[in-house]
């Protein structure tokens, strides 16, 4: 799937959009500018679900 509209989805929309993936496939971002970003994990905001993100090949708990 390639799309380059500004789409808000819920949960149960991703999840559609993903069920045809391997259950082990990472997940990755790339914007605008061609920088590639993983989704290393998912907190409650206080109308969303926020996705934390990792510069590619970042490591999250590197300490820097």
């Amino acid at each position: 799937m390639t799309t380059t509209t500004n789409k808000e989805l819920t949960v149960e929309e991703l999840i559609q959009e993903l069920r045809d993936f391997p259950g082990d496939a990472h997940i990755c971002l790339t914007d605008a500018y061609g920088e590639t970003f993983t989704i290393i994990g998912f907190e409650a905001g206080s109308d969303c679900v926020n996705m934390v993100i990792s510069e590619d090949g970042d490591d999250r708990d590197d300490g820097e």
